[in-house]
Order: C-alpha cells, then structure tokens, then sequence
C-alpha cells in the first residue's frame, strides 16, 4: 500500500467513481424513491447528484491549496486530532457502506441467480472476491472498473433501449409528484447515497494532479448521476409509480421483461455475471477505503495485513440482520446519516481554509 502513488489518470478515477456511486440503481433504492417522490424521483436522483458534486468539489479545491490528501488538508488546517476525528468518521461511513451492499447483493444474488445455495458462503464469497481485488492495490482496481465501465453502460443502455415497447410515457405525470420541494428536500438528504465520490479527496496523493481529481469528479459522478436518471424515468415509464413501489429488485425487473424472439430469452442471466463483477467492485472500493484510511492514521507501512481481518469483520456484520427487509431499513438510515461526509466535512474544512486562506500557497498537484 503506497501513500505516494501519482500514477493513477482521468479513466482510473472516473471508473472507481462511478462503480462507488452506481450500484444502488440495482437495489431496492430506486423504488424506494418512487416511495418518496413518486413521479419526480429522477429529480431527487440529480439534486443527491449535484449536492454530493458540488461539495466533493469544494472538498478537492481546498486539497489542490493545501497539498496532500484529505487527512493531510484536515491536519494541516484543525490539527492531528480533526484529521484522526475525520478519518474515523469515513471509516465508519465506508464500513457501514460495504456491509449493507455486501448483505443486499448477497441477497439478490440468492433471489435471482442461486435460490437453492446457502447465504452465508455467497456472503463470505463476495467479500473474499472483493479482499482479493483490494489486495493488489487501488491502481488495479481502478484499471479493472474501467475495463468493465463500458460493458456496464452499454448493457444498461440496451436495456432502456429494448424497453420501449413497454413505455407509457403518462406515467411520467403528473410531473410534480408528491411536490417539488419535498423532491429537493430528499434530495439533499439522501446526498449520502453519492458519498462514495469523496474517495478522489481520500486518495488524492494516488492521482497525477488536481485537475485529473476534478475532471474524474465531473465526469464518473456525473455519467453516474445521467445514467441513474435515465433508469429511474425508464423504470417510471415501464411499471408506473404504484407498481413500481412493489419491486424488490427493479433492475432485474425490468430486464425480466425484455423479450428478443423465441430463440433467445431470459436475457437478464446474461448479466448477472456483470451485476456480479460491479458488486464486487463497489464492494471492493469501499472495503480498500476502510482498509487505507485505518492505514494511514496508524502509520502503518502498508495495510495488506488488514485486508482479511476487516474482510473477515465485514462479512460477519452483513450476516447479522435477520432478513433483507431490516438490512433495507438499516440502508435508509445510513444515506442520512452518511450525507455528514458530504456536508459537514467539506463544509468545516472550507471554513478553516477561509480563515487561513492568507497563509496558504496554492499547489498545482495533490
């Protein structure tokens, strides 16, 4: 584990990005916005969005003064015990991350794809997939994501595309849903739903510089956000809100019901294979992010030997709720409480940055 990397690019970090930011759109969130915002659940995907973007950006423009990493920017200005304070609290937002996906994909997985396995070996199994990617380091990882990012968009985009058949477009209305200020009010709240974006300010010193940082923000968050709209308008149009509030799977739902000819049918379990391999990678980013930061607030020279361990720690948790519908609730809990590390943070190191601004030089790289 190298805290002085610099190798990573534009591609690396707009994949980890997106693959940290997208997984929910195959989970039980995208109805439980409809739940929410009925029919103007794709604009509280985008005002979550554009609050977790805008926030990251200022988190990174602070960096690109500062130097450094995230714990280095919060040391410098609050001091060791903010940067230990701030350290623990993304610990505990990515750990809290990975077991739920880890528990909701484990689960889904049994309801689509090996109904008759049992649920703790696909649990241990993820986490031993995604132990193994983190392993290598966040360089592989990233050059992975991108290998499979234009796979996952392009199946994504098939899909929408297969469904127009099935398309009611007054589904959409009436387009205010249940009020446009309680869309943006969601919105904001669930922003902890696109945490994962603050992983370019964790891993700042593995980018070449600041602007790589800033355009793999703009462009994986941002592709992340459009393709997440498109689906939940594409999931609208197809099942309609009332429906739509039923689905326990919504992605799989929907690709459920594309049909090519009688020669080739059941097209989703062709890509349970790359659901599978996006799971494993969000679980993986999330799990390295727990892994570094511990990592690097005990100084430790590399933290390979508490892949297994944290690896081992996140598998027994995810086991722990007794079924899906509490893990589900718990997830709910966790976007609110997660949306701190997109508020608060940025927030307070601007106003110490503020406050110092006349004795920071700037600095063209992190």
């Amino acid at each position: 584990m190298n805290y002085q990397g610099g190798n990573m690019g534009i591609a690396a970090g707009i994949a980890l990005v997106f693959a940290v930011t997208i997984p929910r759109v195959f989970l039980t969130s995208l109805a439980s916005r409809l739940v929410d915002d009925a029919q103007l659940a794709w604009f509280s995907v985008a005002v979550s969005a554009g609050a977790a973007m805008i926030m990251t950006k200022v988190l990174l423009y602070i960096l690109s003064r500062t130097g450094g990493d995230v714990i280095d920017g919060v040391r410098w200005l609050l001091g060791s015990t903010a940067a230990w304070l701030v350290a623990l609290i993304y610990i505990t937002i990515f750990l809290a991350n990975t077991v739920l996906l880890l528990r909701e994909f484990a689960e889904n997985t049994l309801l689509t794809a090996l109904p008759l396995s049992e649920f703790s070996l696909v649990t241990i199994w993820y986490a031993v997939w995604a132990a193994v990617f983190i392993y290598f380091g966040i360089e592989v990882v990233g050059r992975v994501a991108y290998m499979v990012l234009p796979f996952l968009v392009a199946s994504m985009l098939l899909i929408v595309i297969l469904l127009i058949p099935f398309y009611n477009v007054y589904q959409l209305v009436p387009w205010q849903g249940n009020g446009l200020e309680i869309a943006v009010y969601h919105g904001l709240t669930m922003a902890g739903t696109n945490v994962g974006a603050v992983i370019l300010a964790i891993y700042a010193r593995e980018f070449q510089n600041a602007k790589t940082t800033a355009q793999a923000l703009f462009w994986g968050l941002g592709g992340s956000m459009l393709i997440k709209v498109v689906y939940t308008q594409s999931y609208l149009m197809t099942f309609g809100v009332y429906v739509g509030q039923e689905k326990i799977l919504p992605f799989f739902e929907m690709t459920r019901l594309v049909y090519l000819n009688r020669f080739l049918q059941r097209i989703e379990a062709l890509l349970i294979a790359l659901w599978a391999m996006v799971s494993i990678l969000a679980i993986a980013i999330s799990l390295y992010t727990v892994v570094y930061l511990i990592a690097r607030i005990l100084e430790l020279p590399s933290g390979r030997p508490l892949v297994p361990l944290v690896a081992a720690i996140t598998a027994n948790v995810a086991m722990m709720p007794p079924d899906i519908i509490t893990a589900i609730g718990y997830e709910k809990i966790y976007l609110y409480i997660s949306s701190a590390g997109v508020y608060a943070i940025p927030a307070l190191l601007f106003l110490a940055f503020f406050l110092k601004r006349k004795g920071v030089k700037r600095c063209t790289s992190v």
